[in-house]
């Protein structure tokens, strides 16, 4: 039985992700706290929909310019340093997230303190991921990287929950603070060994927009979906469940469900066609948004989290696997460089938002009634989770 578990695990993990593994999980500690709260604290201090959209316009504009500076910092300087960075900046926006009830400017500074703290982290680490994944079980190394995250994702929520029930959101933020720091000890328990080179910042949007790209970045297009999953989602049911603690562990029995199978999905994506499994995974990803439509209870809550939580997995573990393979071969046949394409995924993913974001903040204003508001999001992000089949 031990054996058989074992065949859906990464079995040659080199260091340098076993180190990004632990880092990882200590990171997604810290935000499956606090990440679910974020636009239901902006939403309970007094922000509009709008408003809220607005904030989230911000860091994603900025962040679309930043980027490539991200990227080149962290080839100059080391990925383990880039995304050092990346979590201490997590600290200073939280705290300013939490001082905004107090000093309403901080609600654009607090922008672009998130801008800044992705530009560190997400490049750097999509490309240390990529360069030391393993070429035969890159599907079961993502995909324990997912069953990790959804570990303490199983804690977090329910946690954060009786945190915040117990002593508020500034107890939430400490604690998270706390565990944003020690998640850098694995990381930088080891020196870094990389060749520090240049980056070109316009090189990276003429990749973006090229030819050759172009079915690429419509796919991508599709994480769109996860700006409405992040926002507009925890919003809509923390109305329906207005209790902060059973909200918590809602989100928590919801995570719990999808767990194992992850690991089965990260073991399918290394034996099987890529592709066909990330088609199936876009198509029941999609179907669970439009099955939010209907969704008034906390057990509807229940059953549209797991499915969606599942969807989602089924879709990431061969985007991200196919994705990874993309950027080693680029560098191996001297192409472009690794986090050529590391940037240019996660520009795209950007440009998905940024069109999500422009779509939910103009229906704010055209729809007055919040329900229809919210059921219109939700089959905006139907559409866009079926982008990801391009790919």
């Amino acid at each position: 039985m031990l054996h058989f578990i074992k065949t859906f695990w990464p079995q040659n993990m080199k260091r340098q992700v076993r180190e990004l593994f632990i880092s990882t999980t200590l990171v997604n500690l810290a935000l499956s706290m606090v990440m679910l709260f974020e636009p239901i604290y902006l939403y309970q201090i007094g922000y509009s929909l709008q408003k809220i959209m607005l904030f989230y316009l911000i860091v994603y504009v900025a962040y679309f310019f930043l980027m490539p500076l991200g990227a080149s910092f962290a080839k100059k300087k080391g990925y383990e340093f880039s995304i050092l960075l990346g979590t201490i900046l997590f600290i200073f926006f939280y705290i300013s997230l939490f001082l905004i009830a107090q000093y309403p400017f901080l609600f654009y500074i607090s922008a672009l303190i998130y801008a800044l703290q992705k530009t560190y982290y997400w490049p750097a680490y999509h490309a240390d991921f990529a360069r030391f994944c393993g070429n035969d079980e890159d599907g079961r190394e993502i995909s324990a990287m997912n069953v990790a995250s959804s570990l303490v994702y199983i804690i977090g929520p329910a946690l954060a929950g009786f945190i915040i029930y117990e002593w508020g959101y500034g107890a939430l933020f400490i604690i998270s603070s706390l565990i944003f720091l020690v998640s850098n000890i694995a990381t930088l328990a080891t020196k870094e060994r990389f060749n520090p080179s240049d980056f070109s910042y316009k090189q990276a949007y003429k990749n973006l927009f090229s030819k050759e790209n172009r079915q690429a970045l419509l796919a991508y297009i599709g994480f769109g979906e996860e700006l409405i999953v992040l926002v507009i989602w925890p919003i809509f049911i923390s109305i329906i469940i207005a209790d902060v603690l059973n909200l918590g562990f809602i989100v928590t029995l919801a995570t719990l469900v999808t767990t194992l199978v992850t690991l089965y999905i990260g073991r399918l994506t290394d034996s099987k066609n890529k592709r066909k499994i990330l088609s199936l995974g876009s198509v029941f990803y999609s179907l669970s948004w439009f099955i939010r439509l209907s969704v008034t209870s906390s057990l509807g809550i229940f059953f549209v989290d797991t499915m969606s939580k599942l969807g989602k997995n089924i879709v990431a573990v061969p985007l991200v696997a196919l994705t990874y393979e993309k950027a080693k071969e680029s560098e191996h046949f001297g192409q472009r460089s690794l986090m050529a394409r590391i940037v240019f995924f996660e520009m795209s993913l950007v440009v998905g938002k940024l069109i999500a974001l422009v779509a939910v903040y103009s229906l704010l204003f055209f729809v007055t009634d919040q329900l229809i508001a919210f059921k219109a999001t939700f089959i905006i992000a139907g559409a866009m989770t079926l982008l990801y089949m391009l790919l």
